[in-house]
């Protein structure tokens, strides 16, 4: 039996990766500790980088800041309250999709490159 349950130490829990709610964010985007706000840069930063080229795509020549899309992410959350209670992640792709589509894509969803 002790081996069994030393055994369950060593396999990692399952995690998922929509554990950050709109509204847990934004929450978190309210709080000034330097802690909040790094952990909110890395997330929506996070989110940005994941997501270029497939769901947003800047023009070519456009160059934003970690501030710009912090502020863009934490302005989308402010206007839609009545949906933050869906995952993080989705809203801040939708937001990003919303101000950047991607206009030249293939059959395979992707990006066409010229």
């Amino acid at each position: 039996m002790k081996k069994w349950l030393v055994c369950l130490l060593f396999v990692p829990a399952m995690a998922r990766a929509e554990f950050e709610t709109g509204n847990t964010l934004y929450t978190k985007m309210q709080d000034q500790s330097i802690g909040e706000r790094m952990y909110v840069m890395g997330y929506v930063t996070g989110v940005f980088d994941a997501h270029q080229h497939i769901n947003h795509c800047l023009p070519a020549g456009v160059n934003v800041t970690i501030g710009q899309v912090t502020d863009i992410a934490k302005m989308y959350l402010q206007n839609n309250p009545a949906i933050r209670h869906k995952t993080a992640d989705v809203l801040l792709r939708d937001a990003f999709r919303t101000l950047w589509p991607c206009t030249n894509r293939n059959n395979s969803g992707g990006t066409t490159r010229l």
